[in-house]
């Protein structure tokens, strides 16, 4: 306008705009959690509302915050993770981006809810087998968890020691291992003992023999040898026999008994035992050799004592022997009848007795007789 008032006009505009993008004050920060086994979904809310933790700041307006979260990662067990990118907007439609990754990760090994148990079985004597499978199956009643993953099991064993017969043991170590590879262990015993004493089979049987004098040996080592016709089992082992004869008692003649016990202990030491008695007999009476003989001398008046001795010592000649031992005599004179003059006559029985009292006899006469005419001293 001039100072006439004479005017002419020209028009612009003023704009303010916005070229620049909001100002990432706080990076997103990279977050790791500890696998819960559900996804962790809490805490990748709350890491996602809170755009990693960062922070954005605008000179002409508020921010509004975004992001391209899709999915975890499947890793092993329930754990993953996801590289998210965090994006700040103003008003006007500028941005600007923070990237960070969060990670659900397993550091934890399983926990060992029920230790292994010892286990201690029965030989059988055949390793137990079925028992020792069944044990290592169930981990030796181990039971495990992990709050990422289920839990596999692995053992050590190897195999049993060389005990007593088929006894033996093992230490056995089961390991839990989760997906991640992470393990934790539990150790236990599994013993396979034995308890049980062999069975008598067929126990000792009493065996009699008649005297051989001379002490039947023969018959009694056949039965000692033969456990007296004893047998046993033991499931876990072989057995051994063993006796405890010492003597046989010193009985009538050659007899005698002996009562013995034998033993058949297993593999590992336990025993039983079954008692049976050997005993020597003699029930066979004297035999009679030589029977006695008659015997006849001449009468000599004075009743002919010296013949008559002489025959009764000799037991009218008979002899007789014993298997079992040595025989005694005995007879059975009394007196000579009254014949004619200094005649007479006696039968005799001997007798051979055994040192057990059995006996044999033999029955023979002696007999005084008179067959000399009277002598004409004087015609």
């Amino acid at each position: 306008t001039d100072d006439c008032g004479n005017s002419s006009s020209t028009t612009a505009t003023f704009t303010i705009e916005d070229t620049t993008a909001p100002a990432i004050d706080m990076a997103a920060a990279d977050a790791t959690v500890e696998c819960d086994g559900a996804g962790n979904g809490g805490d990748l809310d709350a890491w996602l509302a809170s755009n990693g933790g960062a922070s954005a700041s605008d000179a002409c307006s508020s921010v509004s915050w975004s992001n391209d979260f899709d999915m975890l990662s499947d890793d092993c067990g329930a754990t993953g993770m996801a590289t998210v990118t965090f994006t700040a907007m103003d008003d006007c439609g500028n941005s600007s981006s923070t990237t960070a990754t969060f990670t659900i990760e397993d550091t934890t090994a399983p926990a060992i809810d029920m230790a292994a148990a010892d286990a201690t079985v029965e030989c059988d004597g055949a390793g137990n087998a079925a028992d020792l499978d069944a044990w290592l199956a169930d981990n030796g009643g181990a039971s495990a968890s992990d709050a990422c993953s289920g839990v596999t099991w692995s053992n050590d064993f190897d195999m049993l020691s060389d005990d007593c017969g088929a006894t033996g043991m093992a230490t056995v170590t089961f390991t839990a291992t989760d997906a991640c590879g992470l393990s934790s262990s539990t150790t236990a015993t599994f013993t396979i003992e034995d308890t049980t004493a062999p069975t008598i089979d067929m126990a000792a049987a009493d065996a009699t023999v008649e005297c051989d004098g001379a002490g039947n040996a023969a018959d009694l080592d056949a039965w000692l040898a033969s456990n007296g016709g004893a047998s046993a089992s033991d499931a876990c082992s072989g057995v051994t026999w063993s006796n405890d004869f010492d003597m046989l008692t010193d009985d009538c003649g050659a007899t005698g008994m002996a009562m013995v016990t034998f033993t058949a202990t297993d593999a590992c030491g336990l025993s039983s035992s079954t008692t049976a008695t050997f005993t020597i007999e003699d029930t066979t009476a004297p035999t009679i050799d030589m029977a006695a003989m008659d015997a006849t001398v001449e009468c000599d008046g004075a009743g002919n004592a010296a013949d008559l001795d002489a025959w009764l010592a000799s037991n009218g000649g008979a002899s007789a022997s014993d298997a079992c031992s040595g025989v005694t005599w005995s007879n059975d004179f009394d007196m000579l009848s009254d014949d004619c003059g200094a005649t007479g006559m006696a039968t005799v029985t001997f007798t051979a007795t055994d040192a057990c009292g059995l006996s044999s006899s033999t029955t023979a006469t002696f007999t005084i007789e008179d067959t000399t005419a009277p002598a004409i001293d004087a015609a």
